[in-house]
C-alpha cells in the first residue's frame, strides 16, 4: 500500500509547503525506519546456519551466476518487462502533468492504478501456484502484457490523451507481469539451491539496473508524448518476451510440471 499512499502525501506536501518538505519527510522516514529495524528486527538465522564471508568464494558464486545464460535470460524475463510499466512512473510529472493535465494532488491515480494492477496479479498468482505449470503462468503473463501493450499504443494513436482512459492500460499491464514474476523468480533461485540469496540480490540487481538505464536515457527522451510512451513501452516488454521464448525453447523442460505434478 506504501506506494499508493506515498504519492497523495507527497503531492500535499508539495503543494502545501514546498519540495523540499518531501525531502525532508523522506529523511525522517528513513530514521525511523533505521531505529525500528535495530531495535525490533534481530536476524532471524541461527547461528549455526551462517556462512562465513570468503571473498574469493563469494565472488565465483556471483561469476557463476552472471555468466549462466539461463540465469541472464530469466532476469531480462523478469526485470526489463516491468520498465514498461515503470517508465510511466519515472515519467510522471511530464506524463501526468503535462499530457493529461492532472495536478501534483492527483498524481495519486497513476500509482493506485499500477499497485492495484500488481496486487491483483499477485494474489492471482498465488491462487494459480500449483494448479498450473509454471511455463503456462508465465506465459498467460506475458500474453496479459503484450496485448495490453498493443492496444495502449494503438489508442494513444486514435485518441487523444485523457485520464478517463490511459490509465487503465497501465493498470491490467501491472496485473500481467505480477502475475508472471513470481514464478520467473522461483526458477531463478532454483538455478542454484544453496545460493538462492544470491540468486535473488542478482536478479534485484539486473532488475535495478534497467530501472536506472530507463530513468537515465529513455524516460527522458519519451516522457513528453502519450505515442512515444506507449511505443517505448512495448519495446520492453518485446525484449522480456524474447528472453522467456528464447529461454523456452532452449530449455522446453523447466517450468513444464506444476509443484503438485
Amino acid at each position: 500500500m506504501a506506494p499508493a499512499i506515498a504519492p497523495i502525501v507527497g503531492g500535499w506536501l508539495a503543494v502545501h509547503l514546498g519540495w523540499h518538505s518531501v525531502f525532508w519527510f523522506l529523511t525522517g522516514v528513513g530514521v525511523c525506519l533505521w531505529l525500528a529495524n535495530y531495535r525490533w528486527l534481530p536476524e532471524s538465522l541461527p547461528p549455526s546456519e551462517r556462512q562465513p564471508i570468503h571473498f574469493g568464494h563469494l565472488m565465483r558464486g556471483y561469476w557463476e551466476l552472471g555468466t549462466s545464460p539461463r540465469f541472464v535470460l530469466l532476469a531480462l524475463a523478469s526485470g526489463i518487462p516491468f520498465n514498461g510499466m515503470f517508465m510511466y512512473v519515472l515519467s510522471a510529472p511530464a506524463f501526468l502533468g503535462e499530457v493529461l493535465h492532472l495536478e501534483p494532488t492527483e498524481y495519486f491515480w497513476l500509482f493506485l492504478m499500477t499497485i492495484g494492477g500488481i496486487m491483483g496479479g499477485a494474489w492471482t498468482s498465488g491462487r494459480l501456484a500449483g494448479r498450473i505449470p509454471p511455463k503456462r503462468q508465465i506465459r498467460h503473463g506475458f500474453v496479459i502484457m503484450s496485448s495490453v501493450a498493443l492496444v495502449n499504443l494503438v489508442l494513444n494513436m486514435l485518441l487523444p490523451p485523457h485520464a478517463s482512459w490511459a490509465l487503465f492500460p497501465l493498470a491490467i499491464y501491472s496485473f500481467g507481469w505480477a502475475l508472471m514474476v513470481p514464478v520467473v523468480t522461483l526458477l531463478v533461485l532454483d538455478l542454484s539451491p544453496q545460493r538462492r540469496g544470491m540468486a535473488s540480490s542478482m536478479q534485484a540487481f539486473v532488475g535495478a539496473t534497467a530501472n536506472g538505464r530507463v530513468a537515465g536515457v529513455l524516460a527522458p527522451l519519451v516522457m513528453h508524448s502519450a505515442i512515444a510512451l506507449a511505443i517505448t513501452s512495448l519495446a520492453l516488454m518485446c525484449i522480456g518476451l524474447a528472453a522467456w521464448v528464447y529461454f523456452h525453447h532452449r530449455w522446453p523442460d523447466v517450468g513444464r510440471l506444476s509443484h503438485k505434478d
